[in-house]
């Protein structure tokens, strides 16, 4: 058995079975929690939350929180597990991205993060070392963190949960930190099928994640831009982008009200 203050919490929502058989492979001799959200989609901040309690209470240091459709191999989890109980107490994780500093808008770039990785003032591990989020496809997060902040914001549901933890855990004094796995990637799978689902949370969350944690001016250059974006996403057709702005001004928030 590896060591037990290191586990893996998987949120898994209709997973492909093969991708999903080949992780918990790969995570063999690890302890391993698994949050099935299949039969009660809480979402996927509500079921990771509900995996690092129970990792955190059977005695973990850290907790992994990990996408169903991500590609590893046990050599890759044991490197970075080994990189990670090294770093300050805060979050940690192989892919890691910036705010719009007009807009706070996640930016995940591979071109610019390869631009980072080549600049030797901003290296560790071979990753940025000042990131302003790390991404949710896999975030590790040491106990401290989940002590003095608590877990994912339940509300989002799906999409800027990863930022808005990352963005508290900076304003608590923890550290980010982006710890670069070669070969490291997730397969995303069934994207095209829940793609307008995809734009109502962006949208909606986007607003959200301003109003809850955007400097003032920010706040007031994104609200004031709301006509634009509406304008914006009904050129381009975004119905369910419109719909989300409405439910956002109308208070409404967690799973999205299917038709």
């Amino acid at each position: 058995m590896k060591q037990r203050n290191i586990w893996f919490v998987i949120v898994t929502y209709r997973p492909e079975r093969v991708l999903l058989v080949k992780l918990r492979k790969a995570l063999e001799g690890w302890p391993v929690v698994i949050v099935d959200n299949t039969t009660i989609n809480t979402g996927f901040g509500a079921g990771a939350n509900r995996g690092m309690e129970e990792a955190f209470a059977a005695g973990a240091q850290w907790a992994v929180v990990c996408n169903q459709d991500i590609r590893l191999t046990g050599q890759q989890i044991t490197h970075f597990c080994a990189i990670a109980q090294k770093c300050d107490p805060g979050i940690v994780g192989p892919e890691a991205g910036n705010l719009d500093p007009q807009r706070w808008t996640t930016i995940l770039n591979e071109n610019e993060r390869e631009f980072h990785k080549a600049t030797p003032s901003n290296k560790l591990h071979g990753g940025l070392e000042k990131p302003d989020y790390i991404s949710g496809s896999m975030m590790a997060m040491q106990k401290n963190v989940w002590e003095k902040i608590g877990g994912f914001y339940e509300p989002y549901f799906m999409y800027y949960e990863d930022a808005d933890l990352s963005v508290r855990a900076k304003n608590a004094g923890f550290t980010l930190r982006e710890i670069t796995l070669d070969g490291y990637r997730h397969e995303s799978a069934g994207v095209a099928q829940y793609r307008e689902a995809k734009e109502y949370y962006l949208a909606r969350n986007h607003l959200l994640f301003v109003r809850r944690l955007a400097p003032l001016r920010v706040k007031i250059h994104e609200f004031l831009r709301l006509p634009k974006s509406l304008a914006e996403h009904h050129a381009h057709g975004n119905t369910e982008a419109i719909r989300g702005i409405g439910d956002f001004a109308k208070g409404i928030f967690g799973r999205m009200d299917t038709p």
